[in-house]
């Protein structure tokens, strides 16, 4: 129990001197970097389609666009490099696949639903530190290797009623799970001194639960609301219980314009309660603010033309080394292939990421594409 503890507290306040393969640098910190539960067609938008969007797992009343069963799965593949204290590197890349769902409705009902999994926190990366460590009195220079490869997953099951063309209502239930490996290297300068190794299983529970609105105002003007709530996340390491963490509250809020069927304006934005967390390890912990606006242009239903998707986002990030609250900005585009008389679509989207603050920067390419299937 107490090693765990100690494996936790380390895992959560060491500062990076060098990593090889992390999805983030930002994301070694606190229960690690933030997913987005986000389809590939609200990706190309920055998100601001997101609150609208029936595969994207955010607010579950955008169930009730189901018409029909639809299955869909996307991949995505990061390239990045950062600098963070004294050290610089580039050349990264990880591919994952952040989501998948399966979605449809209760034919002569108005009732339809969805089953996803999206990513929650992404755990994976590779640390090397320098340090100076006394062993009987003696200074010893080390290297010390801290290597993680995991992360959390959130599963949700939603329903939503569409009470008329103008109002649809939804609600989901989630479940949070996952596990990293954790492995410790360290390494002594001196040949007095074998290498340390250790590795144990980090392993992650907790539910929650989330509903929300769309709202048609009139032909050309949608709002959407939606709010959750997430329990505490369990934590146990080696089996062994290491602690729980109250998780954040979100609220999230948009606006659909479409004031010709070709030209189709959306924004999403999202508050998240994440400095309930402050002070799990070295982690400062603050509420973030994510906001995107997006357009798309063409390509209306029925049709194989290519639409645009272009799209802007601000956000913050909610943990950082230092007293300064690291903050993200994306560029993004994209657009959908529609075949074999709209049973089949293929996504795709490119952002440009620069994330700044608590000591280092992040520049990322992430490039997403997804398959849905309407049978």
């Amino acid at each position: 129990m107490r090693r765990g503890l100690a494996v936790l507290v380390v895992l959560l306040s060491i500062h990076p001197a060098e990593g090889r393969g992390q999805n983030s640098v930002y994301g070694v910190l606190g229960i690690g970097f933030p997913g987005r539960p986000i389809s590939t067609r609200a990706r190309a938008t920055a998100g601001g389609i997101a609150s609208f969007d029936a595969r994207s797992p955010l607010n579950p009343a955008s169930v009730a666009g189901f018409r029909r069963v639809m299955v869909t799965a996307s991949t995505g593949t990061t390239l990045w490099n950062y600098t963070a204290l004294d050290s610089a590197v580039d050349g990264l890349s990880q591919t994952r696949s952040p989501m998948g769902l399966i979605g449809g409705w209760f034919r002569g009902t108005p009732v339809s639903f969805a089953l996803s999994f999206s990513t929650y926190a992404e755990r994976t990366w590779d640390l090397v530190t320098e340090d100076t460590v006394t062993i009987r009195g003696e200074s010893i220079a080390s290297t010390r290797r801290l290597k993680s490869n995991g992360g959390i997953v959130d599963l949700r099951a939603a329903l939503a009623y569409r009470l008329s063309s103008r109002l649809s209502l939804g609600a989901a239930f989630h479940m949070l799970g996952g596990s990293s490996s954790l492995t410790t290297r360290r390494n002594f300068s001196s040949v007095d001194y074998i290498s340390y190794v250790e590795s144990n299983r980090v392993a992650f529970s907790g539910l929650g639960v989330s509903a929300g609105l769309v709202a048609t105002l009139d032909p050309r003007l949608t709002f959407a609301l939606a709010v959750r709530s997430d329990d505490r996340l369990e934590i146990e390491v080696d089996s062994a219980p290491a602690g729980s963490f109250d998780l954040p509250w979100s609220f999230v809020g948009g606006m659909f314009i479409v004031p010709v069927p070709a030209l189709r304006f959306s924004s999403t934005v999202v508050r998240q309660t994440w400095s309930d967390m402050a002070g799990i390890g070295a982690a400062n912990a603050f509420d973030t603010w994510d906001v995107s606006a997006g357009v798309e242009l063409g390509g209306t239903q029925g049709t194989t033309k290519l639409p645009l998707s272009l799209g802007f986002r601000y956000a913050q990030l909610p943990f950082s080394p230092t007293t300064e609250q690291p903050r993200e900005i994306n560029f993004t585009g994209g657009s959908t292939l529609l075949m074999a008389a709209d049973r089949v679509m293929f996504d795709f989207s490119v952002e440009r990421i620069l994330r700044r603050g608590g000591g280092a920067e992040e520049w990322a390419w992430f490039l997403s594409a997804a398959l849905t299937i309407r049978p």
